[in-house]
């Protein structure tokens, strides 16, 4: 079985299992978006990949974006779906990338403590809804940041936005960096 196949059936069992249910998905989306930092050849490597096969999604990327690439897919399997949307792009100077994973079905809940986990410090904004971080990072290592400290963040590193959002029964988990 491949990779992306063994997530998807991983994420079948765990959904049986109860709130633990979060963890194959989270992977999924650990490994498409997350550890690259939303870098959009990273995300479209891990997606050429396993199980994953192409999509359509109506996604939007961001208002006055010139985006140069996107990529969508999605990996199925029993009543679970993952579906991924990464893209790339510039408004003026400044370098814009995105890496979306939407689980569905899957609750907020069964996936919020693992965000908090892989965050590594509590979301600037937390509500029964929605879960935002906004940081800088430094290989696996996230620093918190205030928006004072945005600029120089994107003129080094990189600013990241993560989100986690509940849209009716599915749970969507979105990173966006900004590089100027």
């Amino acid at each position: 079985m491949h990779q992306s196949g063994a997530i998807a059936a991983a994420v079948l069992v765990a959904a049986a299992a109860g709130p633990a249910a979060a963890s194959p998905a989270f992977e999924a989306f650990r490994q498409v978006c997350a550890d690259s930092h939303a870098d959009f050849a990273a995300a479209k490597t891990a997606l050429a990949t396993g199980a994953w096969r192409p999509a359509e999604v109506h996604a939007a990327t961001m208002q006055g974006v010139t985006v140069a690439e996107s990529v969508t897919r999605a990996e199925a399997a029993g009543p679970v779906k993952l579906t991924a949307f990464a893209w790339h792009g510039t408004k003026g100077a400044v370098q814009i990338s995105a890496c979306t994973v939407r689980i569905s079905p899957m609750p907020l809940p069964a996936i919020a403590k693992e965000a908090r986990d892989w965050a590594g410090f509590e979301p600037q904004v937390a509500t029964p809804s929605q879960d935002v971080w906004r940081y800088t990072s430094a290989g696996s290592a996230h620093t918190s940041l205030q928006p004072p400290e945005y600029n120089a963040a994107a003129a080094g590193a990189g600013l990241e936005f993560f989100t986690v959002s509940a849209d009716g029964a599915d749970t969507v988990l979105d990173l966006l960096k900004i590089k100027s």
